[in-house]
């Protein structure tokens, strides 16, 4: 079969599921709207690119005329109302149009025109991926979308590079408590909560030493916020982290903190599941498909620091139970967030709608 994957551009995430692709006995293809390509990342050798995008839109016509060029048999795209609208307004059938968690549950609630793109883009879609069922549930109710049709699936982690490696052990609890946290520093995924809460927490005289990865619009005035609070001399700016240096800094943390307002199955959380740290996260759906309060790690409420801070003093009044948190999410991420199976559920998502188009449903 000749696929094309269609995106924005190269990022971690589109090399990971061309890197699956290229090993398979399928003909790949690849196919950007923009040039963006994430720094160290390139095109698997056996990948063709097709297609150079420029400063103009890419349009429709161009688009249907490359899938017919190429003879294209089916079209992975995303995210939803951008990418996955420019292949559904080609006319191409068989779609898999697929959310990146962000398009519906942040950019449509946002804008009437992103929800409307949305809701064309699944009419004309043949199968829908997605990696959580809160995504699953809003593509259903919301925009009425045959549930027979969705196929959810984590991105899931390279549990060969995301592990525990024992850094943790024999760690006095009187030493200060590690934190880490790296999502992009942007409103969506709350760093400005997070930065509150440690500030808050800090004031309190809770001991700590918080490493924040990461880039974004926020990142200078925030990091300016905690150079001119009490905890300037704990926290840890370290910037952009790469793939292959991110598991020492899980395994360095006790706790893993995202404050963000909306996700779908957060790669970052898995990863630091993955590798045992125990995980504080927004309580919003999809990170409670992940973590159970108390069970698998710890929830606070969405955009509220002072329980962010709260819960941060809880935490290191228990920390004779960190361990078995930690052995409980380290459980989930190897049962639920393993790439290697997870990956095959997105093969036969392809398969699924070729049998849909085909007409053969059985």
């Amino acid at each position: 079969m000749r696929i094309l994957y269609a995106s924005r551009g190269l990022g971690v995430h589109d090399e990971r599921f061309l890197r699956v692709l290229s090993a398979s006995d399928h003909d790949v293809f690849f196919l950007p709207l923009t040039r963006y390509t994430a720094p160290g990342l390139a095109l698997p050798g056996n990948i063709r690119q097709i297609f150079i995008p420029t400063e103009k839109e890419t349009t429709t016509h161009t688009i249907a005329s490359l899938l017919d060029r190429w003879q294209i048999d089916l079209v992975h795209a995303g995210p939803m109302h951008d990418v996955a609208r420019a292949v559904a307004f080609s006319g191409f059938s068989p779609l898999v149009s697929m959310s990146w968690g962000f398009d519906m549950l942040w950019d449509a609630e946002r804008e009437l025109l992103i929800w409307m793109a949305i809701k064309e883009t699944l009419e004309h879609t043949t199968v829908f991926f997605c990696d959580a069922n809160s995504v699953k549930t809003k593509a259903i109710n919301e925009y009425g979308f045959d549930p027979e049709r969705i196929v959810v699936f984590p991105w899931g982690v390279d549990h060969n590079l995301f592990y525990p490696t024992g850094r943790r052990a024999g760690r006095s609890a009187n030493e200060p408590l590690r934190l880490f946290s790296n999502r992009t520093w942007e409103d969506q995924y709350g760093v400005d909560v997070l930065v509150d809460g440690l500030i808050r927490a800090g004031k309190t005289g809770l001991q700590f030493k918080a490493v924040l990865a990461g880039d974004g619009s926020l990142k200078a005035t925030l990091q300016e916020k905690i150079k001119n609070s009490p905890i300037s001399r704990q926290v840890q700016f370290v910037g952009r982290i790469s793939q292959e240096d991110l598991p020492g800094y899980y395994n360095e943390a006790d706790v893993y903190i995202s404050a963000s307002h909306v996700d779908g199955s957060s790669l970052s959380l898995m990863e630091a599941m993955s590798c045992g740290a125990v995980p504080l996260v927004s309580n919003i759906p999809s990170n409670r498909e992940w973590v159970e309060d108390g069970v698998s790690g710890y929830l606070f409420e969405d955009g509220d620091d002072v329980q962010l801070a709260a819960r941060l003093l809880a935490l290191d009044k228990v920390r004779q139970n960190m361990p078995e948190i930690s052995r409980r999410a380290l459980a989930i991420a190897e049962e639920r967030a393993d790439w290697n199976k997870n990956q095959k559920i997105m093969l036969n998502g392809y398969e699924l709608a070729m049998r849909l188009h085909h007409g053969n449903v059985s």
